[in-house]
């Protein structure tokens, strides 16, 4: 036993008027506004299985340890200070995501600053691709390179403080980087020993009434729990950032242990279900098992997935639906043919309107996400784009712009081509536009988005009203609107700001060359 040690497993708190979904974008994380009117229940933060998998293995070591989720808490950086000093631990880690990562920074700072003997440790994507950058900016001891989520380095770093009066150097923990001097260390990984498939984890030690809603075409709201039943991306997609954080290579969870998770989930109250595999159908005889096994238990749930176009036949859309999916994100992408082919091979627009008239048929819910800005874009793709959306015709729809996520095929392509047109990291939130291919500017952009996002409510309100579904479709479809007219605004006092200090500049210039 290791009960000296006391470790804080700590969600960070999203910044003022954001909801940051630190798992999403291969572990970069992704940003979603707040309106100011909020419909019920959102707002609210999907669970992070960084925490639960963590719980798994402090609990196996046998150290004492904490979670503190501040974002299912609603506390401010302030208050989570004040928590984490409480406790007194001598280990916090804490995953960091791209555009929270300056809100992220401060707070450890704070709490190293507040807690000198505690050993600060951060991980997440960012961590992986930029332990330098991280590093040299804030106060952060270590950082903890691996995929998502981190169980392998988070068992080694706790067994290397077991209660051993001597103490562990840093540079006998492979997979982490850290600071010597002003020059950061990167220890070379080891082979990997503990999967995430090795652990249970532990959700009962969270508040999970706090947790993300889904709506079903029903109108009925469903909290979720996610649910890891696969991690690993082979598919080579340039603006993608899923291999970067979950790995290339697939590992599956058993299908009976994955059930037992919903099982036991169910009888403590959780009814709604996220598969956080990157694509539940990428093995199909493993989704087919899952499907079956939830059938013949009988559970009585509800759930939804990603998965691509390419992967999932009426046949298997069909057991899906009688085994509780209510809804299907796709990435969609694009409605252009040319692009689809180079930024995702296998997945072509005949193939997708297929697929969702299928799914449709099957009684699925269909979300599309689009990527608006690709390399190679135009006003004429945009505008294919713009149709074949109309034509598809998704209950609902997020409307992303393309971000040059480090270390993807895309960041390089536009770093090279100077594409980038900020690497200020808040503004990479999926809805914010940091990248322009030749012959578009930002604004562009945004006004595109709203285009199609009028031009979908109307193309939706008008089937509510002939058809009278419930009006709760109708609240999804304005939220998704709201998401890119609060980016424009982001984006336009952005650019004011930016013009206004240029403006500053050249006064404060011309006043100094006037006295003299």
């Amino acid at each position: 036993m290791v009960a000296e040690i006391r470790l804080m497993i700590l969600n960070l708190p999203s910044p003022p008027h954001r909801i940051i979904d630190r798992d999403y974008a291969g572990g970069f994380g992704i940003a979603r506004s707040l309106p100011r009117f909020r419909r019920r229940h959102s707002g609210r933060p999907s669970l992070n299985l960084f925490l639960p998998y963590s719980a798994a293995v402090a609990e196996e070591i046998g150290c004492e340890y904490k979670i503190l989720d501040a974002q299912a808490l609603e506390l401010t950086a302030k208050e989570a200070l004040q928590k984490t000093k409480r406790f007194n631990p001598d280990i916090v880690i804490s995953m960091m995501s791209l555009p929270s990562i300056y809100e992220d920074e401060k707070l450890l700072n704070d709490i190293k600053a507040e807690l000198p003997n505690t050993l600060v440790v951060g991980c997440g994507t960012v961590c992986n691709v930029m332990p330098e950058d991280v590093l040299h900016r804030s106060k952060i001891d270590l950082l903890l390179r691996e995929s998502f989520p981190y169980v392998d380095g988070l068992t080694l770093l706790l067994n290397s403080f077991q209660s051993s009066k001597k103490k562990t150097k840093l540079e006998d923990l492979p997979g982490f980087s850290y600071k010597k001097g002003s020059d950061v260390r990167n220890n070379p990984p080891k082979p990997t020993e503990k999967q995430f498939v090795d652990y249970t984890p532990l959700y009962n030690v969270l508040p999970l009434k706090k947790y993300q809603y889904f709506t079903d075409l029903e109108g009925e709201e469903h909290l979720f729990i996610p649910i890891l039943g696969s991690e690993g991306c082979p598919h080579s997609c340039m603006y993608c950032p899923y291999p970067i954080g979950f790995g290339r290579k697939p590992i599956f969870k058993h299908f009976k242990h994955v059930v037992d998770e919903i099982d036991n989930l169910q009888q403590m109250g959780i009814e709604g279900f996220l598969f956080r595999n990157q694509s539940f159908t990428l093995d199909q005889e493993w989704a087919k098992n899952v499907c079956n096994e939830i059938i013949n238990r009988k559970l009585d749930i509800s759930w939804f997935c990603e998965a691509r176009v390419d992967e999932t036949s009426k046949t298997i859309l069909a057991l899906m639906h009688k085994a509780g999916c209510k809804t299907i994100d796709y990435g969609v992408e694009t409605g252009d043919p040319t692009l689809i082919r180079i930024a995702k091979p296998g997945a072509y627009p005949e193939n997708t309107y297929i697929t969702f008239k299928n799914a449709k048929e099957t009684g699925i819910w269909r979300h599309a996400h689009m990527i608006l800005g690709l390399p190679g874009e135009n006003q004429q793709t945009l505008k294919r784009t713009h149709r074949y959306l109309l034509k598809l015709d998704p209950e609902s729809v997020s409307l992303n712009f393309a971000t040059p996520y480090p270390g993807t095929k895309m960041y390089e392509i536009a770093e090279r081509n100077n594409w980038i047109i900020t690497h200020n990291w808040t503004y990479y939130s999926s809805f914010d536009v940091v990248m322009t291919p030749p012959n578009l500017n930002a604004e562009n952009l945004y006004r595109t988005a709203m285009q199609i996002e009028k031009s979908l409510l109307a193309q939706k309100a008008k089937q509510l009203i002939s058809s009278g579904l419930n009006m709760n479709t109708l609240g999804l479809v304005i939220n998704h609107y709201l998401q890119i007219a609060m980016a424009y605004v982001r984006f336009r006092n952005h650019y004011r700001n930016f013009r206004n200090k240029i403006q500053k500049v050249h006064t404060t210039s011309n006043n100094q060359n006037a006295s003299s």
